[in-house]
Protein backbone atom coordinates (compact mmCIF):
# COMPACT_ATOMS: atom_id res chain seq x y z
CA UNK A 1 0.00 0.00 0.00
CA UNK A 2 0.78 3.25 -1.10
CA UNK A 3 2.52 5.53 2.09
CA UNK A 4 1.97 9.48 1.66
CA UNK A 5 3.43 12.11 4.13
CA UNK A 6 2.17 11.45 7.64
CA UNK A 7 1.67 15.29 7.97
CA UNK A 8 -0.51 15.53 4.81
CA UNK A 9 -2.19 11.94 5.91
CA UNK A 10 -3.11 13.61 9.40
CA UNK A 11 -4.61 16.65 7.96
CA UNK A 12 -6.82 14.46 5.41
CA UNK A 13 -8.54 13.04 8.22
CA UNK A 14 -8.66 15.79 10.06
CA UNK A 15 -10.74 17.58 7.14
CA UNK A 16 -12.87 14.63 6.68
CA UNK A 17 -14.74 13.29 9.88
CA UNK A 18 -15.35 10.03 9.64
CA UNK A 19 -19.67 11.02 10.99
CA UNK A 20 -19.48 13.15 8.20
CA UNK A 21 -18.29 11.04 5.62
CA UNK A 22 -20.56 8.27 6.35
CA UNK A 23 -23.71 10.31 6.67
CA UNK A 24 -23.13 11.27 3.05
CA UNK A 25 -24.11 7.81 2.31
CA UNK A 26 -26.21 6.71 4.89
CA UNK A 27 -28.51 7.74 8.25
CA UNK A 28 -26.86 7.51 10.88
CA UNK A 29 -28.68 8.17 14.67
CA UNK A 30 -26.30 9.07 18.05
CA UNK A 31 -26.89 6.59 20.71
CA UNK A 32 -24.17 7.20 23.87
CA UNK A 33 -21.05 7.58 22.64
CA UNK A 34 -21.59 6.57 19.18
CA UNK A 35 -23.82 6.90 15.93
CA UNK A 36 -26.03 3.40 14.94
CA UNK A 37 -27.42 2.76 11.56
CA UNK A 38 -28.37 -0.17 8.97
CA UNK A 39 -24.40 -1.81 7.61
CA UNK A 40 -24.38 -0.42 4.34
CA UNK A 41 -22.42 -4.02 3.80
CA UNK A 42 -24.66 -6.63 3.85
CA UNK A 43 -28.59 -6.62 4.77
CA UNK A 44 -30.25 -6.58 8.43
CA UNK A 45 -33.40 -5.03 9.98
CA UNK A 46 -31.44 -3.99 13.19
CA UNK A 47 -28.45 -1.47 13.13
CA UNK A 48 -25.58 -3.19 14.24
CA UNK A 49 -22.98 -0.17 12.10
CA UNK A 50 -21.49 1.60 14.71
CA UNK A 51 -19.21 4.94 14.35
CA UNK A 52 -17.06 6.32 16.85
CA UNK A 53 -16.50 10.12 16.55
CA UNK A 54 -13.85 9.66 19.30
CA UNK A 55 -11.47 7.33 17.63
CA UNK A 56 -12.73 7.91 14.11
CA UNK A 57 -13.53 4.41 12.94
CA UNK A 58 -16.72 2.45 12.15
CA UNK A 59 -17.45 -1.11 13.05
CA UNK A 60 -20.33 -3.54 12.19
CA UNK A 61 -21.05 -5.78 14.72
CA UNK A 62 -22.88 -8.16 12.30
CA UNK A 63 -20.38 -8.96 9.36
CA UNK A 64 -17.39 -7.20 11.29
CA UNK A 65 -16.33 -4.86 8.54
CA UNK A 66 -14.28 -1.76 10.37
CA UNK A 67 -11.84 0.38 9.84
CA UNK A 68 -11.26 4.21 9.23
CA UNK A 69 -12.46 6.61 6.65
CA UNK A 70 -10.50 5.69 3.66
CA UNK A 71 -11.63 2.41 3.97
CA UNK A 72 -14.96 2.72 4.58
CA UNK A 73 -14.81 5.01 0.86
CA UNK A 74 -12.50 1.74 -0.46
CA UNK A 75 -15.73 -0.39 0.25
CA UNK A 76 -18.71 1.76 -0.89
CA UNK A 77 -17.31 3.28 -3.44
CA UNK A 78 -15.52 0.11 -5.07
CA UNK A 79 -11.82 1.98 -4.79
CA UNK A 80 -8.03 1.34 -4.27
CA UNK A 81 -6.10 2.99 -1.58
CA UNK A 82 -4.91 5.50 -3.59
CA UNK A 83 -8.14 6.53 -5.70
CA UNK A 84 -10.09 6.72 -2.14
CA UNK A 85 -7.38 9.23 -0.70
CA UNK A 86 -7.93 11.05 -4.05
CA UNK A 87 -12.00 11.62 -3.61
CA UNK A 88 -11.48 12.62 0.33
CA UNK A 89 -8.53 14.85 -0.72
CA UNK A 90 -10.57 16.72 -3.24
CA UNK A 91 -13.69 16.65 -0.60
CA UNK A 92 -11.46 18.38 1.70
CA UNK A 93 -10.03 20.97 -0.73
CA UNK A 94 -6.00 19.13 -0.65
CA UNK A 95 -4.31 18.95 -3.39
CA UNK A 96 -2.36 15.71 -3.60
CA UNK A 97 1.15 15.70 -2.87
CA UNK A 98 3.68 15.48 -5.09
CA UNK A 99 5.46 12.56 -3.70
CA UNK A 100 4.84 9.04 -2.45
CA UNK A 101 7.02 7.78 0.51
CA UNK A 102 10.13 8.84 -1.20
CA UNK A 103 11.81 9.75 -4.36
CA UNK A 104 11.59 6.03 -5.69
CA UNK A 105 8.02 5.85 -5.43
CA UNK A 106 7.60 8.86 -7.49
CA UNK A 107 9.43 7.62 -9.82
CA UNK A 108 7.43 3.95 -10.19
CA UNK A 109 3.97 6.35 -9.99
CA UNK A 110 5.40 8.31 -12.98
CA UNK A 111 6.01 5.44 -14.98
CA UNK A 112 2.57 3.72 -14.18
CA UNK A 113 0.93 7.18 -14.93
CA UNK A 114 2.78 6.52 -18.48
CA UNK A 115 1.63 3.43 -18.62
CA UNK A 116 -1.87 3.97 -17.96
CA UNK A 117 -1.14 6.97 -21.17
CA UNK A 118 -0.29 4.12 -23.41
CA UNK A 119 -3.04 1.99 -22.62
CA UNK A 120 -5.71 4.26 -22.71
CA UNK A 121 -4.20 5.60 -26.07
CA UNK A 122 -4.15 2.23 -27.51
CA UNK A 123 -7.15 1.31 -26.73
CA UNK A 124 -8.14 4.45 -28.99
CA UNK A 125 -6.25 3.09 -31.44
CA UNK A 126 -7.20 -0.62 -31.66
CA UNK A 127 -11.18 0.37 -31.53
CA UNK A 128 -10.60 3.02 -34.23
CA UNK A 129 -9.28 0.42 -36.24
CA UNK A 130 -12.22 -2.04 -35.95
CA UNK A 131 -14.62 1.38 -37.84
CA UNK A 132 -12.15 1.18 -39.62
CA UNK A 133 -11.83 -0.11 -43.25
CA UNK A 134 -8.96 -2.56 -42.43
CA UNK A 135 -11.39 -3.54 -39.27
CA UNK A 136 -14.47 -5.01 -42.01
CA UNK A 137 -13.10 -8.98 -41.80
CA UNK A 138 -13.30 -8.57 -37.49
CA UNK A 139 -17.20 -6.26 -37.65
CA UNK A 140 -18.32 -9.45 -39.74
CA UNK A 141 -16.41 -11.88 -36.99
CA UNK A 142 -18.12 -9.78 -34.09
CA UNK A 143 -21.60 -9.80 -36.19
CA UNK A 144 -21.55 -13.38 -36.58
CA UNK A 145 -21.02 -13.82 -32.54
CA UNK A 146 -23.82 -11.48 -31.78
CA UNK A 147 -21.80 -8.71 -31.10
CA UNK A 148 -23.55 -5.35 -32.17
CA UNK A 149 -22.37 -2.07 -32.06
CA UNK A 150 -23.94 -1.01 -28.84
CA UNK A 151 -21.99 -4.00 -27.53
CA UNK A 152 -19.03 -2.85 -29.18
CA UNK A 153 -18.71 0.89 -27.70
CA UNK A 154 -19.71 -0.19 -24.60
CA UNK A 155 -17.00 -2.84 -24.02
CA UNK A 156 -14.26 -0.63 -26.38
CA UNK A 157 -14.04 -3.57 -28.29
CA UNK A 158 -11.33 -3.35 -31.03
CA UNK A 159 -8.84 -4.80 -33.56
CA UNK A 160 -5.21 -5.15 -34.40
CA UNK A 161 -4.81 -5.13 -38.05
CA UNK A 162 -2.59 -7.39 -39.16
CA UNK A 163 1.13 -6.39 -39.40
CA UNK A 164 3.68 -5.84 -37.14
CA UNK A 165 4.55 -2.30 -36.15
CA UNK A 166 1.28 -0.67 -36.36
CA UNK A 167 0.50 0.28 -33.03
CA UNK A 168 3.96 1.24 -31.95
CA UNK A 169 3.87 2.76 -35.44
CA UNK A 170 1.53 4.86 -34.02
CA UNK A 171 2.35 5.91 -30.16
CA UNK A 172 6.30 6.52 -31.06
CA UNK A 173 5.32 9.58 -32.48
CA UNK A 174 3.03 10.32 -29.60
CA UNK A 175 6.27 10.54 -27.77
CA UNK A 176 5.48 7.00 -25.85
CA UNK A 177 9.43 5.31 -25.54
CA UNK A 178 10.12 1.71 -26.00
CA UNK A 179 10.74 1.34 -22.33
CA UNK A 180 7.10 1.98 -21.59
CA UNK A 181 5.59 0.09 -24.76
CA UNK A 182 7.26 -2.70 -23.25
CA UNK A 183 6.88 -1.84 -19.80
CA UNK A 184 2.86 -2.15 -20.75
CA UNK A 185 3.10 -5.37 -22.63
CA UNK A 186 1.81 -3.75 -25.73
CA UNK A 187 5.35 -4.30 -27.46
CA UNK A 188 7.94 -7.31 -27.67
CA UNK A 189 11.48 -7.25 -28.44
CA UNK A 190 13.31 -9.59 -30.22
CA UNK A 191 17.18 -9.68 -31.68
CA UNK A 192 16.88 -5.83 -30.72
CA UNK A 193 13.79 -5.28 -32.64
CA UNK A 194 10.67 -4.23 -31.39
CA UNK A 195 7.39 -5.04 -32.68
CA UNK A 196 3.25 -5.01 -32.40
CA UNK A 197 2.20 -8.19 -29.27
CA UNK A 198 -1.13 -8.09 -30.70
CA UNK A 199 -1.86 -8.57 -34.60
CA UNK A 200 -5.03 -9.83 -36.73
CA UNK A 201 -7.53 -10.00 -33.27
CA UNK A 202 -10.36 -8.92 -31.78
CA UNK A 203 -9.10 -6.59 -28.68
CA UNK A 204 -11.16 -6.48 -25.44
CA UNK A 205 -9.69 -3.76 -23.20
CA UNK A 206 -9.54 -4.81 -19.49
CA UNK A 207 -10.70 -1.78 -17.83
CA UNK A 208 -9.87 -1.57 -13.80
CA UNK A 209 -12.34 -0.18 -10.90
CA UNK A 210 -10.22 3.21 -10.89
CA UNK A 211 -11.71 3.38 -14.71
CA UNK A 212 -8.45 2.76 -16.10
CA UNK A 213 -7.28 0.77 -19.01
CA UNK A 214 -4.83 -2.08 -17.03
CA UNK A 215 -4.53 -4.69 -20.26
CA UNK A 216 -5.98 -6.47 -23.04
CA UNK A 217 -7.00 -9.55 -23.99
CA UNK A 218 -6.98 -10.44 -27.71
CA UNK A 219 -8.71 -13.30 -29.19
CA UNK A 220 -8.04 -15.09 -33.12
CA UNK A 221 -10.83 -14.92 -35.67
CA UNK A 222 -9.52 -17.96 -37.05
CA UNK A 223 -7.42 -21.45 -35.82
CA UNK A 224 -4.24 -20.22 -35.01
CA UNK A 225 -3.35 -21.22 -31.53
CA UNK A 226 -3.79 -19.93 -28.79
CA UNK A 227 -6.93 -19.07 -29.19
CA UNK A 228 -6.28 -15.88 -26.78
CA UNK A 229 -3.53 -13.79 -25.55
CA UNK A 230 -3.61 -11.68 -22.69
CA UNK A 231 -1.70 -8.72 -21.27
CA UNK A 232 1.27 -10.34 -18.88
CA UNK A 233 1.49 -9.17 -15.76
CA UNK A 234 2.79 -5.05 -15.70
CA UNK A 235 3.24 -2.44 -13.40
CA UNK A 236 -0.11 -1.57 -13.63
CA UNK A 237 -1.92 -5.36 -14.23
CA UNK A 238 -2.46 -8.28 -12.77
CA UNK A 239 -4.32 -11.02 -13.97
CA UNK A 240 -4.55 -12.54 -10.57
CA UNK A 241 -6.32 -9.46 -8.97
CA UNK A 242 -8.43 -8.02 -11.56
CA UNK A 243 -11.60 -9.56 -12.90
CA UNK A 244 -13.04 -8.59 -16.75
CA UNK A 245 -16.38 -6.34 -16.31
CA UNK A 246 -16.08 -5.61 -12.66
CA UNK A 247 -15.75 -1.76 -13.36
CA UNK A 248 -19.71 -1.77 -15.04
CA UNK A 249 -20.49 -2.65 -11.05
CA UNK A 250 -21.97 0.92 -10.00
CA UNK A 251 -22.93 2.57 -7.03
CA UNK A 252 -23.51 0.47 -3.59
CA UNK A 253 -23.27 -3.72 -3.19
CA UNK A 254 -25.05 -5.39 -5.68
CA UNK A 255 -27.14 -8.43 -4.81
CA UNK A 256 -25.11 -10.68 -6.84
CA UNK A 257 -22.42 -11.41 -9.26
CA UNK A 258 -22.10 -13.91 -11.85
CA UNK A 259 -18.74 -15.23 -12.75
CA UNK A 260 -18.17 -16.87 -15.74
CA UNK A 261 -15.16 -17.35 -17.89
CA UNK A 262 -14.81 -15.55 -20.72
CA UNK A 263 -15.22 -12.30 -22.06
CA UNK A 264 -17.50 -12.82 -24.60
CA UNK A 265 -20.01 -14.73 -22.10
CA UNK A 266 -19.80 -11.76 -20.35
CA UNK A 267 -20.36 -9.19 -23.55
CA UNK A 268 -23.71 -11.49 -24.38
CA UNK A 269 -25.08 -11.86 -20.87
CA UNK A 270 -24.48 -7.96 -20.39
CA UNK A 271 -26.13 -7.36 -24.52
CA UNK A 272 -29.29 -9.73 -23.07
CA UNK A 273 -29.85 -7.86 -20.06
CA UNK A 274 -27.93 -9.13 -17.24
CA UNK A 275 -25.55 -6.79 -15.93
CA UNK A 276 -24.06 -8.25 -12.91
CA UNK A 277 -21.44 -10.50 -14.80
CA UNK A 278 -17.51 -10.69 -14.44
CA UNK A 279 -14.89 -13.26 -15.57
CA UNK A 280 -11.33 -14.20 -14.59
CA UNK A 281 -8.81 -13.21 -16.97
CA UNK A 282 -7.63 -16.32 -18.75
CA UNK A 283 -6.70 -18.16 -15.12
CA UNK A 284 -8.07 -20.50 -12.63
CA UNK A 285 -10.06 -18.14 -10.06
CA UNK A 286 -7.88 -17.11 -7.29
CA UNK A 287 -8.13 -15.64 -3.57
CA UNK A 288 -7.92 -12.10 -4.47
CA UNK A 289 -10.70 -11.98 -7.01
CA UNK A 290 -13.00 -14.12 -4.84
CA UNK A 291 -11.92 -10.63 -1.73
CA UNK A 292 -12.58 -8.32 -5.04
CA UNK A 293 -16.14 -9.61 -5.61
CA UNK A 294 -16.56 -9.52 -1.80
CA UNK A 295 -15.98 -5.90 -2.19
CA UNK A 296 -19.76 -5.82 -4.15
CA UNK A 297 -21.58 -8.24 -3.17
CA UNK A 298 -22.03 -11.16 -0.54
CA UNK A 299 -23.65 -13.70 -3.27
CA UNK A 300 -21.85 -15.65 -6.48
CA UNK A 301 -22.99 -17.38 -9.36
CA UNK A 302 -20.49 -19.33 -10.83
CA UNK A 303 -21.78 -20.53 -14.39
CA UNK A 304 -19.04 -22.03 -16.51
CA UNK A 305 -18.75 -23.71 -19.50
CA UNK A 306 -20.60 -27.29 -19.39
CA UNK A 307 -17.74 -29.35 -20.58
CA UNK A 308 -15.91 -31.87 -18.40
CA UNK A 309 -12.88 -28.56 -17.95
CA UNK A 310 -15.58 -26.05 -17.28
CA UNK A 311 -17.07 -28.15 -14.14
CA UNK A 312 -13.53 -29.06 -12.77
CA UNK A 313 -12.76 -25.03 -12.62
CA UNK A 314 -16.58 -24.83 -11.10
CA UNK A 315 -15.63 -27.57 -8.45
CA UNK A 316 -11.99 -25.28 -7.34
CA UNK A 317 -13.84 -21.92 -7.77
CA UNK A 318 -16.58 -22.73 -5.23
CA UNK A 319 -14.19 -24.13 -2.44
CA UNK A 320 -11.85 -20.31 -3.04
CA UNK A 321 -15.30 -18.46 -2.67
CA UNK A 322 -16.64 -20.39 -0.02
CA UNK A 323 -13.54 -19.66 2.28
CA UNK A 324 -13.65 -16.03 1.13
CA UNK A 325 -16.75 -16.29 3.17
CA UNK A 326 -19.03 -15.36 0.14
CA UNK A 327 -22.57 -17.42 -0.22
CA UNK A 328 -21.83 -19.77 -3.37
CA UNK A 329 -24.35 -21.02 -6.20
CA UNK A 330 -23.73 -22.67 -9.41
CA UNK A 331 -25.66 -22.28 -12.57
CA UNK A 332 -25.54 -25.77 -14.48
CA UNK A 333 -24.93 -25.34 -17.84
CA UNK A 334 -26.81 -27.96 -20.37
CA UNK A 335 -24.09 -30.37 -21.14
CA UNK A 336 -21.33 -29.11 -23.88
CA UNK A 337 -22.98 -25.37 -23.64
CA UNK A 338 -21.61 -22.39 -22.58
CA UNK A 339 -23.36 -18.85 -21.02
CA UNK A 340 -22.65 -17.14 -24.37
CA UNK A 341 -23.98 -19.77 -26.72
CA UNK A 342 -26.91 -20.83 -24.65
CA UNK A 343 -27.76 -17.15 -23.76
CA UNK A 344 -27.47 -15.97 -27.60
CA UNK A 345 -29.91 -18.79 -28.47
CA UNK A 346 -32.36 -19.13 -25.33
CA UNK A 347 -32.33 -15.20 -24.29
CA UNK A 348 -32.74 -14.17 -20.96
CA UNK A 349 -35.73 -16.07 -19.04
CA UNK A 350 -34.39 -19.19 -20.05
CA UNK A 351 -30.85 -18.02 -18.20
CA UNK A 352 -32.80 -16.51 -15.39
CA UNK A 353 -34.42 -19.83 -14.97
CA UNK A 354 -31.25 -21.30 -14.84
CA UNK A 355 -30.06 -19.26 -12.30
CA UNK A 356 -33.18 -19.71 -10.02
CA UNK A 357 -32.44 -23.74 -10.42
CA UNK A 358 -29.00 -23.37 -9.07
CA UNK A 359 -26.87 -25.50 -6.90
CA UNK A 360 -25.08 -25.71 -3.69
CA UNK A 361 -21.88 -26.87 -2.99
CA UNK A 362 -22.75 -30.14 -1.75
CA UNK A 363 -25.69 -30.31 -4.45
CA UNK A 364 -23.16 -29.73 -7.21
CA UNK A 365 -20.58 -32.02 -5.60
CA UNK A 366 -23.31 -34.70 -5.36
CA UNK A 367 -24.68 -34.07 -9.07
CA UNK A 368 -20.72 -34.82 -9.94
CA UNK A 369 -20.84 -37.81 -8.45
CA UNK A 370 -23.90 -39.36 -9.98
CA UNK A 371 -22.32 -38.70 -13.68
CA UNK A 372 -19.87 -41.06 -12.30
CA UNK A 373 -22.07 -44.04 -12.34
CA UNK A 374 -24.92 -45.49 -14.43
CA UNK A 375 -28.04 -44.73 -12.61
CA UNK A 376 -30.18 -46.77 -14.95
CA UNK A 377 -28.91 -49.67 -12.95
CA UNK A 378 -29.59 -51.02 -9.25
CA UNK A 379 -25.64 -51.53 -9.05
CA UNK A 380 -24.98 -47.91 -10.11
CA UNK A 381 -27.36 -46.56 -7.98
CA UNK A 382 -26.27 -48.27 -5.59
CA UNK A 383 -22.49 -47.43 -5.50
CA UNK A 384 -23.60 -43.86 -5.87
CA UNK A 385 -25.57 -43.78 -2.45
CA UNK A 386 -22.51 -45.59 -0.80
CA UNK A 387 -19.88 -42.66 -2.17
CA UNK A 388 -23.02 -39.82 -1.49
CA UNK A 389 -23.93 -40.90 2.08
CA UNK A 390 -19.62 -41.03 2.21
CA UNK A 391 -19.79 -37.16 1.67
CA UNK A 392 -23.10 -36.24 3.45
CA UNK A 393 -21.42 -37.82 6.87
CA UNK A 394 -18.49 -34.60 6.28
CA UNK A 395 -21.60 -32.31 6.50
CA UNK A 396 -22.94 -31.03 9.19
CA UNK A 397 -26.27 -32.69 10.95
CA UNK A 398 -28.48 -29.67 9.69
CA UNK A 399 -27.33 -30.12 6.10
CA UNK A 400 -27.49 -34.45 6.34
CA UNK A 401 -31.16 -34.49 6.40
CA UNK A 402 -31.65 -31.92 3.41
CA UNK A 403 -28.85 -34.29 0.74
CA UNK A 404 -30.00 -37.28 2.41
CA UNK A 405 -33.44 -36.98 1.01
CA UNK A 406 -31.80 -35.53 -2.43
CA UNK A 407 -30.10 -38.85 -3.11
CA UNK A 408 -32.81 -40.49 -1.62
CA UNK A 409 -34.84 -39.19 -4.59
CA UNK A 410 -32.52 -40.53 -7.08
CA UNK A 411 -31.51 -43.98 -5.98
CA UNK A 412 -35.00 -44.95 -4.64
CA UNK A 413 -33.83 -46.03 -1.15
CA UNK A 414 -35.59 -45.18 1.57
CA UNK A 415 -34.60 -41.78 4.13
CA UNK A 416 -33.60 -44.31 6.89
CA UNK A 417 -31.74 -46.93 4.96
CA UNK A 418 -29.36 -43.64 3.85
CA UNK A 419 -29.50 -42.17 7.23
CA UNK A 420 -28.33 -45.31 8.58
CA UNK A 421 -25.24 -45.51 6.12
CA UNK A 422 -25.03 -42.09 6.56
CA UNK A 423 -23.91 -42.95 10.50
CA UNK A 424 -21.93 -45.74 9.23
CA UNK A 425 -19.62 -43.75 7.35
CA UNK A 426 -19.40 -40.96 10.01
CA UNK A 427 -18.03 -43.87 12.30
CA UNK A 428 -15.85 -45.50 9.25
CA UNK A 429 -14.22 -41.89 8.80
CA UNK A 430 -13.29 -41.93 12.28
CA UNK A 431 -12.07 -45.04 12.54
CA UNK A 432 -10.13 -45.58 8.90
CA UNK A 433 -7.99 -42.21 10.34
CA UNK A 434 -7.88 -43.58 13.90
CA UNK A 435 -7.93 -42.64 17.55
CA UNK A 436 -4.44 -41.13 17.89
CA UNK A 437 -4.78 -38.96 14.92
CA UNK A 438 -7.94 -38.05 15.53
CA UNK A 439 -6.81 -36.64 19.05
CA UNK A 440 -3.90 -35.27 17.71
CA UNK A 441 -6.18 -33.56 14.74
CA UNK A 442 -8.06 -32.48 17.86
CA UNK A 443 -5.32 -31.55 20.21
CA UNK A 444 -3.93 -29.48 16.86
CA UNK A 445 -7.14 -27.31 16.64
CA UNK A 446 -7.32 -26.96 20.25
CA UNK A 447 -3.82 -25.75 20.15
CA UNK A 448 -4.73 -23.45 17.04
CA UNK A 449 -7.74 -22.06 18.65
CA UNK A 450 -5.92 -21.50 21.87
CA UNK A 451 -2.95 -19.40 20.20
CA UNK A 452 -5.63 -17.31 18.55
CA UNK A 453 -7.15 -16.91 21.17
CA UNK A 454 -4.28 -15.37 23.04
CA UNK A 455 -2.53 -13.53 20.24
CA UNK A 456 -6.12 -11.44 19.90
CA UNK A 457 -6.17 -10.60 23.56
CA UNK A 458 -2.85 -9.49 23.29
CA UNK A 459 -3.29 -7.30 20.43
CA UNK A 460 -5.85 -5.59 21.94
CA UNK A 461 -3.21 -4.53 24.81
CA UNK A 462 -1.04 -3.02 22.62
CA UNK A 463 -3.96 -1.22 21.49
CA UNK A 464 -4.81 0.11 24.79
CA UNK A 465 -1.76 2.67 25.46
CA UNK A 466 1.59 3.40 24.96
CA UNK A 467 2.68 2.24 27.77
CA UNK A 468 0.93 -0.96 27.78
CA UNK A 469 2.22 -1.62 23.35
CA UNK A 470 5.62 -0.77 25.07
CA UNK A 471 5.55 -3.23 27.81
CA UNK A 472 3.81 -5.91 25.28
CA UNK A 473 6.62 -5.19 22.97
CA UNK A 474 9.29 -5.45 24.68
CA UNK A 475 8.32 -8.85 25.68
CA UNK A 476 6.30 -9.93 22.71
CA UNK A 477 8.45 -8.30 19.63
CA UNK A 478 7.26 -8.53 16.18
CA UNK A 479 8.07 -11.63 14.42
CA UNK A 480 6.24 -13.85 17.18
CA UNK A 481 2.42 -13.15 16.04
CA UNK A 482 1.15 -15.82 13.60
CA UNK A 483 -1.57 -13.58 12.57
CA UNK A 484 -0.39 -11.45 10.21
CA UNK A 485 -2.83 -8.52 10.60
CA UNK A 486 -1.32 -8.28 14.26
CA UNK A 487 2.29 -8.38 13.26
CA UNK A 488 2.22 -5.42 11.02
CA UNK A 489 0.56 -3.98 13.58
CA UNK A 490 2.44 -4.38 16.12
CA UNK A 491 5.57 -3.87 13.34
CA UNK A 492 3.88 -0.29 12.90
CA UNK A 493 3.34 0.37 16.10
CA UNK A 494 6.89 -0.16 17.75
CA UNK A 495 8.11 2.06 14.51
CA UNK A 496 5.69 4.77 15.99
CA UNK A 497 6.84 4.72 19.64
CA UNK A 498 10.43 4.26 18.43
CA UNK A 499 10.33 7.87 17.02
CA UNK A 500 8.61 9.68 19.74
CA UNK A 501 5.21 9.62 18.57
CA UNK A 502 2.00 8.82 19.50
CA UNK A 503 -0.27 6.23 17.66
CA UNK A 504 -2.58 8.08 15.84
CA UNK A 505 -5.61 5.30 15.73
CA UNK A 506 -6.92 6.32 12.03
CA UNK A 507 -3.58 7.24 10.61
CA UNK A 508 -2.11 4.09 11.66
CA UNK A 509 -4.94 2.04 10.30
CA UNK A 510 -3.98 4.06 6.91
CA UNK A 511 -1.09 2.59 6.64
CA UNK A 512 -2.56 -1.10 6.66
CA UNK A 513 -3.67 -3.22 3.62
CA UNK A 514 -7.52 -3.45 3.77
CA UNK A 515 -8.00 -6.74 5.36
CA UNK A 516 -5.19 -6.05 8.26
CA UNK A 517 -6.88 -3.19 9.19
CA UNK A 518 -10.35 -4.12 9.36
CA UNK A 519 -9.27 -6.73 11.69
CA UNK A 520 -7.22 -4.49 13.30
CA UNK A 521 -10.08 -2.44 14.00
CA UNK A 522 -11.57 -4.49 15.53
CA UNK A 523 -8.84 -4.56 18.24
CA UNK A 524 -10.22 -0.79 19.43
CA UNK A 525 -14.22 -1.67 20.07
CA UNK A 526 -15.11 -1.56 23.40
CA UNK A 527 -11.95 -2.14 24.61
CA UNK A 528 -12.73 0.49 27.89
CA UNK A 529 -13.60 -2.72 30.17
CA UNK A 530 -10.16 -3.84 30.47
CA UNK A 531 -7.99 -2.76 33.81
CA UNK A 532 -4.79 -4.47 34.53
CA UNK A 533 -3.98 -4.74 30.96
CA UNK A 534 0.16 -6.01 31.91
CA UNK A 535 -1.28 -8.72 33.92
CA UNK A 536 -3.20 -9.78 30.58
CA UNK A 537 -0.69 -9.96 28.50
CA UNK A 538 1.54 -11.53 30.67
CA UNK A 539 -0.99 -14.33 30.84
CA UNK A 540 -1.62 -14.27 27.00
CA UNK A 541 2.52 -14.34 26.35
CA UNK A 542 2.72 -17.46 28.60
CA UNK A 543 -0.59 -18.86 26.75
CA UNK A 544 0.56 -18.69 23.49
CA UNK A 545 4.61 -20.32 24.59
CA UNK A 546 2.67 -23.20 26.04
CA UNK A 547 0.37 -23.58 22.74
CA UNK A 548 3.63 -23.54 20.44
CA UNK A 549 5.20 -26.13 23.02
CA UNK A 550 2.05 -28.30 22.52
CA UNK A 551 1.98 -27.44 18.60
CA UNK A 552 5.65 -28.40 18.96
CA UNK A 553 4.83 -31.76 20.64
CA UNK A 554 2.14 -32.78 17.95
CA UNK A 555 4.93 -32.68 15.43
CA UNK A 556 7.85 -34.55 16.93
CA UNK A 557 4.88 -37.32 17.59
CA UNK A 558 4.02 -37.49 14.20
CA UNK A 559 7.60 -38.10 12.99
CA UNK A 560 8.06 -40.44 16.08
CA UNK A 561 5.20 -42.52 14.88
CA UNK A 562 5.99 -42.90 10.83
CA UNK A 563 6.83 -46.06 9.88
CA UNK A 564 10.30 -47.06 9.11
CA UNK A 565 11.45 -44.28 11.43
CA UNK A 566 15.35 -45.89 12.99
CA UNK A 567 14.92 -46.96 16.40
CA UNK A 568 17.91 -44.48 17.40
CA UNK A 569 16.12 -41.64 15.73
CA UNK A 570 12.58 -42.85 17.51
CA UNK A 571 14.24 -42.71 20.68
CA UNK A 572 15.79 -39.15 20.16
CA UNK A 573 12.60 -37.93 19.41
CA UNK A 574 10.91 -39.21 22.66
CA UNK A 575 13.49 -37.92 24.81
CA UNK A 576 12.58 -34.78 22.90
CA UNK A 577 8.87 -34.94 23.63
CA UNK A 578 9.59 -36.43 27.17
CA UNK A 579 11.48 -32.50 27.79
CA UNK A 580 8.79 -30.23 26.41
CA UNK A 581 6.06 -32.19 28.31
CA UNK A 582 8.07 -31.51 31.79
CA UNK A 583 7.62 -27.42 30.46
CA UNK A 584 3.80 -27.76 30.48
CA UNK A 585 3.92 -29.15 33.90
Amino acid sequence: MARFPDLWMGELLEKNDIVSVISGYMQLKPKGRKFWGLCPFHSEKTPSFSVSPDKQLYYCFGCHSGGGVIHFVMEMEHLSFIDAVKLLSERAGLVMPGFIDGEKMQQEKAFKDRLYAANKEAALYYHSMLKSDRGEKARKYLSKRGLDARMITRFGIGYAPEGWNNLTGYLSPKGFTTEELLGADLALQKDGRVYDKYRDRIIFPIVGTNGKVLGFGARTMGTEQPKYINTSDTPVFSKRNNLYGLNLQKGSRIADLVIVEGYTDVISLSKAGIANVVASLGTALTEQQARLMKRFAGKVYICYDGDSAGQESTLRGLDILRKEGLTVRVIVMPEGADPDEYVAANGKDAFEALKDRALTLPEFKLERLASKFDMSTADGREAYALEACGFISTLQPVEQERYIASVSRKTGLSLETLAGQVSISAVDNKNSIGNYRNTKVKKQRETLSERAKAERTLAMCLAKDRDTAMYVLKKFPPGRFGEQAYENFSLELLSIYSEGAEADVPLLLSRLEEQDAEKVAQLFVDDEGFCDMKSIADDCIKAIERADIRSEIVKLSEKAEAPGLPETERRMLIKKIAELQKQLI
